[in-house]
């Protein structure tokens, strides 16, 4: 299986030392058949937000930019993306405003299903509205913490 992951799983091992040895012990183990998704490392570095926090963004995306193992939306997916946000839209007018921050999440899935992979997100709920117009597939990444 190959795996690609969303910008929420890497941010979240970029703010706590907890997560990132959480992240280090689940994700390094299957980085063979993990892939970055362009979407996904411009999303990482408008977050960062400092120095040492762009460092490690590059730390865990380098292994994948160094062996090729990226992924971009197609022209395709660009226009499939076009019909899942007009399929959204007409489905739920109360998504509208929300409709241009989903444009990645949309490319996102898009490119895992082109290419196969399953995506690794935290998202779910954006993740499951897109599924219902283009089926891809997704997972969480490890047991969310009961808080």
């Amino acid at each position: 299986m190959k795996y690609l992951l969303d910008t929420n799983v890497y941010l979240e091992a970029v703010r706590s030392e907890e997560k990132k040895t959480q992240f280090r012990r689940t994700f390094f183990p299957l980085l063979p058949a993990t892939f970055l998704c362009s979407v996904v490392a411009y999303e990482l570095y408008v977050n960062a937000q400092n120095r040492p926090t762009r460092s490690l963004v590059a730390e865990f995306i380098r292994p994948m930019e160094r062996t090729g193992r990226v992924v971009a939306p197609t022209f395709e997916d660009w226009v499939a993306a076009s019909a899942v946000v007009e399929a959204i839209e007409e489905k739920d007018r109360g998504w509208r405003s929300k409709l241009p921050a989903l444009l990645n999440d949309i490319l996102i899935a898009l490119s895992c299903r082109e290419a196969g992979m399953t995506l690794v997100t935290r998202n779910v709920r954006d993740f499951q509205r897109i599924q219902r117009v283009v089926p891809f597939r997704f997972v969480e990444p490890w047991p969310a913490q009961k808080t």
